[in-house]
């Protein structure tokens, strides 16, 4: 099976194309940056020139989609740009797939679609209407993978993805900056009480989520990928001091609107899929670390 990645160059994309490949797959990535492995084909294009898209789309089976606009600060900073790359970009591909009679497409979404729910949340929870603009493509992008299955027969599969770590991500995510900050003994700032959270996924688990997702049973099926246990921002200090010793931590008010976080089901997933994450918490972080130190050391 040929499999397209786009955006498989970027942080989430790249261990997705990890696992394809290591589980047989002939992949394809779409990004206009190379990617990190030199076993696969590398299509270099733009989600906004249909042509491109064309081309990359020819004798593929699946495609995943994860190229995306996706930090939330560039989001509102260049609202335009995000509304194109994610919505109109999605509709471009979407084309693509159909007129290369491609047999499914495997949409990156969000926990953020929840909006800020209270308690837990699973795939039959009601999604209301968004309160940023990053969150407002997310469910585009679902409604509009949803309602091309219906106008034109696109097999789909939904990934709602909660937050990711591990090694290659972005520099500026509340875990990383927190490690950094760690390493060079430099004093963290936890704003509120600390039991903000989420539901932090370590970055393997999630692409291997992303490959279970190819099985038969996953048709026209959403899921959330997500870590079994809820982890706070106070977890996560402690977890650091575990690791490299007395830290000092100062306390500010909290930030307007800050987001106390909800437990993400990931039952389906599990009973479905036959999929659960398999790396906890401290031992994610703990690999993040050593991926850190062995950066700096080479």
């Amino acid at each position: 099976m040929v499999v397209l990645v786009t955006g498989g160059s970027g942080f989430i994309g790249s261990h997705v194309v990890d696992k394809l490949v290591e589980k047989g797959y002939d992949v394809r990535v779409f990004d206009q940056i190379k990617p990190l492995r030199e076993n696969v084909e590398w299509f270099r294009g733009d989600l906004l020139n249909q042509n491109d898209l064309l081309l990359a789309c020819k004798d593929i089976e699946a495609a995943y989609h994860l190229a995306a606009i996706a930090d939330i600060g560039v989001a509102v900073a260049n609202t335009h740009a995000c509304i194109n790359i994610n919505e109109i970009g999605t509709v471009n591909l979407l084309k693509a797939c159909t007129s290369r009679e491609v047999e499914r497409i495997i949409l990156a979404s969000s926990t953020w679609v929840y909006g800020r729910a209270d308690g837990a949340v699973d795939e039959e929870s009601q999604i209301p209407l968004p309160e940023h603009i990053y969150t407002k493509t997310k469910i585009g992008q679902e409604q509009l993978v949803y309602a091309w299955n219906k106008h034109f027969g696109l097999q789909y599969t939904i990934l709602r993805y909660d937050i990711p770590y591990g090694p290659r991500m972005r520099s500026n995510m509340a875990i990383a900056i927190f490690v950094r900050k760690a390493m060079k003994n430099e004093p963290l700032t936890i704003f509120g009480d600390g039991n903000q959270g989420r539901c932090f996924i370590y970055v393997e688990d999630l692409a291997e989520g992303n490959v279970t997702a190819l099985r038969p049973e996953a048709r026209n099926q959403i899921f959330n990928l997500a870590g079994s246990e809820f982890i706070t921002m106070n977890m996560i200090i402690e977890n650091l001091k575990q690791m490299f010793g007395p830290i000092n931590v100062s306390s500010e008010a909290p930030r307007p609107n800050d987001f106390k976080g909800v437990f993400v089901s990931i039952e389906r997933a599990k009973n479905i899929l036959g999929w659960s994450p398999k790396v906890p918490f401290g031992l994610g972080l703990k690999k993040y670390v050593d991926s850190i130190k062995k950066s700096v050391e080479s």
